[in-house]
């Protein structure tokens, strides 16, 4: 089997894994009564949904007919470029897994307040605020590097990162306007996106 066609049974599998994930967990998400009330902005939707087609759109090119559109190939990634990607990729869909467990039914996909809400701290969310961004965002990254696509290398990753830059805004004010001094003490000792080097006042 030679390096493509290994680089393209990857990216299969790592789509196919990050779909389950999140159909499981969303599903969950369906059966839950409790009520809710979206807190969700338009450009958030429209940078997701940039970033959701681009990738389905251009991954399905790599998969089902390489080289369809050339333009997304005019850099040539040699392969320790592309086997950094598939690297970010299991590192990214292990830690959508662990972050989705520990979330529970705190999970939504939107920007929402939900009746009983909790404040969620275990797992990943110990060191980081926003985990899910962090996968994704490592997720997009190593998708296109693993298809040596240049489209997806950076259109899904801008665009999700602008939905990122804005989500996790509304996201924390309205974390302040629920749990009040106990999220502002937890996000005083996080990281958003990634852990802190060391605690706020140290050094």
């Amino acid at each position: 089997m030679d390096s493509d066609t290994i680089f393209r049974v990857l990216f299969a599998l790592a789509f196919i894994a990050m779909v389950t994930i999140r159909l499981l967990y969303q599903s969950r998400v369906l059966c839950d009564e409790r009520k809710v009330e979206i807190r969700e902005g338009a450009p958030t939707l429209v940078a997701g949904s940039l970033a959701a087609l681009t990738s389905i759109i251009f991954g399905a090119e790599y998969l089902f007919a390489p080289g369809c559109f050339g333009f997304a190939y005019i850099l040539a990634y040699p392969n320790w470029v592309r086997c950094l990607g598939a690297s970010l990729l299991t590192v990214g869909i292990a830690l959508l897994g662990f972050a989705h467990h520990h979330l529970g039914r705190s999970f939504h996909s939107l920007v929402v307040s939900k009746e009983n809400q909790v404040l969620v701290e275990t797992g990943p969310y110990r060191w980081i605020r926003h985990p899910i961004y962090t996968a994704y965002l490592m997720n997009y990254l190593g998708g296109g590097l693993l298809s040596g696509n240049l489209i997806l290398t950076l259109v899904p990753v801008t665009a999700y990162a602008i939905l990122v830059a804005i989500r996790m805004g509304e996201e924390e004010a309205l974390m302040r306007e629920t749990f009040g001094q106990a999220y502002v003490e937890y996000a005083a000792q996080t990281g958003q996106l990634c852990p802190r080097l060391r605690k706020r006042g140290q050094g």
